[in-house]
């Protein structure tokens, strides 16, 4: 653009685009290179921000990292795991932090689902609120039906105390309990939210089962939460192969 009256509608063109922009913007003239030189609020989050979360311990005077960025380190793990075991293993229970399970299992899993296609391994996780959230233990091996057994907390026909957390994303009508990160989705428990109920289990997976409520709900919260945390019962233990985890498991485990 030789001529200034073309540079100055360039300008002018983009300063109007500009005051459109709650943000303030400072914009210089168009230099002798052909650059406009310009400078904007910012009003975003800094990469600490996003990256690190407000330390539970110290309330707010340190940082920890976040689940996001503790479930990148976690997967490059989980992988280092995968290529160490021997052929016969082909899956694995992992204990950590539901918070940071929730990163690989939430959004359809699709985090999971490439780990395990990559890898040809099958990845199961436990663990409860109490872990740290940089925990992390490989507390089972063995073949998928051995680890799937393990790892689900409950079987079909199990009557169970779960409190209703939130109602449903996708059912309108249904409730949502969780227990260690594990989801339970109870049927017509939408209007409960906050309420704990004893519901019979229908169905269960990997991460989430579908349950049915009771006819005789407790909707009073007299319930302890004790008393939600100990409804979980573990399957069996049997087979498959121990590895000795690389920090001492919680007691509080799911």
């Amino acid at each position: 653009m030789a001529r200034a009256r073309n540079r100055d509608a360039v300008m002018k063109t983009l300063r109007k685009a500009l005051d459109e922009d709650r943000t303030k913007t400072f914009t210089a003239e168009i230099s002798k290179l052909g650059l406009v030189e310009m400078t904007r609020q910012n009003v975003t989050e800094g990469i600490r921000e996003i990256m690190t979360r407000p330390c539970p311990t110290c309330h707010g005077d340190g940082v920890i990292r976040s689940e996001e960025t503790i479930s990148i380190e976690f997967e490059r793990r989980l992988r280092e795991v995968a290529i160490a075991a021997p052929p016969e293993v082909a899956a694995f229970l992992v204990q950590m932090n539901p918070r940071v399970s929730a990163q690989f299992t939430g959004h359809g899993a699709r985090v999971l689902h490439a780990l395990e296609e990559s890898t040809a391994k099958r990845f199961h996780f436990e663990g409860s609120e109490g872990l740290a959230l940089d925990h992390f233990a490989v507390t089972f091996e063995g073949t998928s039906e051995e680890v799937l057994e393990r790892a689900v907390p409950f079987r079909v026909g199990d009557e169970v105390l779960v409190e209703i957390v939130e109602p449903h994303m996708y059912d309108a009508d249904d409730g949502v309990a969780k227990i260690d990160g594990y989801i339970i989705s109870v049927r017509g428990a939408s209007r409960q939210v906050g309420q704990k109920l004893m519901v019979r289990i229908e169905d269960v997976g990997r991460t989430a089962a579908r349950a049915q409520p009771l006819d005789e709900l407790p909707t009073n919260g007299d319930a302890d939460e004790d008393d939600v945390q100990s409804a979980a019962r573990r399957r069996g233990r049997r087979g498959g192969r121990r590895r000795s985890a690389e920090k001492e498991p919680a007691s509080d485990q799911a």
